[in-house]
């Protein structure tokens, strides 16, 4: 059997991806700024990266921009604890982290292997294209049972390796591709016969465009193998994963990939918001398989993600909160859902905790380990949802009213939990993603984060709350 090239992907998740920011929705005219907030967080609309430019997909965000004019914005200095914004690229993306069992995967089928000539074709981007990284882009192999890979070597060149029934065959681009750090870039293989050519688009105008001269490779016809086709990985996603936004990927039988159809075709905008799997073009189902904090997504919204272990934002009110408010999250969880008690947003009398008195509210958090979502005020747990913290729930919607002697408090406009608590509060900081003391922090994707006055009508509830579930189609 071939042996792999040794090399290992260890590197850390890439940084920014230049691209166009994303509008935004507008939830048909109605904009909660109207009902006057505290604190107005939209992931579309709000979040900036250090010198407060518009931050582009995967670059950290040093501040959460609060959308009422001069009012308190969340911020954090230090790079290491800066949360990461996803923006879609174009109509949306695959994010794959890099990380080991992040990838997409096409079940297996007679027709995406068992033929002779073939053309495989990734288009995707990353920044870490000569990063001296080896990045797999398609693969239908695990040990024992391969039909093909193609692999960016951290040379540049481009590695093919494709099986007959009783041989495995591994060649070489003779030259490296051009592709551009951090820019969208495309690399397609084509075997005419015993021909290898090795082709890459820049995305510049010039179309595809030939890597080196043609190879001479072997013309045998590839083995019917019964392993899934991988997108960004291959062998179950454990084998030089790839690191970045994934637009694309197309396999055609066929040595005449701009005038025959594709066999296997699919475009990632075609999936919804963090699906799990959806239907591509040419009927197969495609799986996005996840592991760990940062796991792979489906990008077609903003959105602010946390890491579970270091990133959080803080911020101090323009005034002392002493009346409580009205609470709305937008967020999902990912992973494990970071550490215990993650706060997803939380105030605090200045220079205190915030869970052991009454100066403080804990507004959105996760309970213990468990994985619910409640609120908290004064070393006791209140208004425990028996869902909320868990990535099987999907993106949810957290609201809670909190005024002196009754609470109240809703996922997904459902399953209220109240309590009458007395409020004495006088709260002039507040947190999201950490406690005051930069611990307990979740692993979640924020979308929009809304703090009103104590005043806000039930109707005014209803609108933005009917607002924020159009913008993120929750329920």
């Amino acid at each position: 059997m071939f042996q792999f090239p040794a090399g290992s992907n260890t590197a850390p998740l890439t940084t920014a991806v230049a691209r166009p920011t994303f509008s935004g929705l507008t939830g048909g005219g109605f904009d909660p700024l109207s009902l006057n907030p505290i604190l107005a967080f939209e992931a579309s609309r709000s979040m900036l990266a250090a010198g407060d430019g518009a931050a582009e997909n995967l670059d950290l965000v040093a501040t959460f921009e609060n959308r009422v004019s001069g009012g308190a914005n969340a911020t954090q200095t230090a790079a290491s604890n800066q949360p990461r914004a996803h923006v879609p690229v174009g109509d949306g993306h695959l994010y794959l982290s890099g990380v080991s069992g992040n990838y997409a995967s096409v079940p297996d089928a007679d027709n995406l292997d068992g033929f002779n000539d073939f053309t495989l074709e990734f288009v995707g981007s990353s920044e870490d294209w000569h990063d001296g990284l080896a990045l797999s882009l398609i693969g239908k192999y695990r040990p024992g049972v391969s039909s093909y890979v193609v692999r960016l070597q951290a040379s540049g060149t481009i590695f093919l390796l494709y099986s007959s029934s009783t041989t495995d065959y591994a060649y070489y681009s003779n030259a490296s591709h051009n592709l551009v750090d951090g820019a969208k870039g495309g690399i397609r293989v084509i075997r005419s016969g015993s021909s290898l050519l090795f082709y890459e688009n820049l995305y510049t105008g010039n179309g595809w465009q030939q890597i080196g001269t043609a190879v001479s490779g072997n013309s045998a016809t590839l083995a019917n193998r019964g392993h899934q086709v991988e997108i960004g990985s291959y062998n179950y996603g454990g084998s030089y994963p790839f690191n970045g936004p994934v637009f694309s990927t197309k396999i055609w039988n066929s040595a005449s990939p701009d005038t025959a159809s594709p066999v296997l075709d699919v475009d990632f905008s075609g999936g919804e918001h963090k699906a799990s799997t959806f239907a591509c073009s040419t009927g197969q189902t495609v799986t996005i398989n996840k592991s760990g904090n940062d796991p792979a997504t489906i990008v077609r919204r903003p959105f602010l993600r946390f890491d579970g272990a270091d990133s959080r934002m803080d911020g101090s009110f323009n005034e002392s909160n002493t009346a409580g408010g009205y609470m709305f999250v937008v967020y999902s969880v990912n992973g494990n859902g970071g550490e215990a008690s993650g706060r997803v947003f939380v105030m605090n009398s200045a220079g205190e905790q915030g869970y052991n008195n009454t100066r403080s509210f804990l507004w959105s958090l996760r309970k213990g380990t468990e994985n619910n979502i409640a609120y908290y005020q004064n070393s006791t747990w209140q208004g425990i949802h028996t869902l909320g913290f868990d990535p099987v729930d999907g993106t949810l919607l957290h609201e809670l009213k909190a005024v002196d002697g009754a609470q109240f408090s809703k996922v997904n406009n459902g399953d209220i939990q109240t309590s009458s608590l007395n409020l004495s509060l006088s709260s002039e900081e507040f947190d999201i993603g950490a406690t005051p003391a930069s611990s307990s922090n979740p692993a979640i994707d924020i979308e929009a984060l809304y703090l009103f006055d104590h005043t806000l009508t039930d109707a005014d509830a209803t609108k933005v709350r009917d607002y924020l579930n159009t913008n993120s189609s929750i329920y």
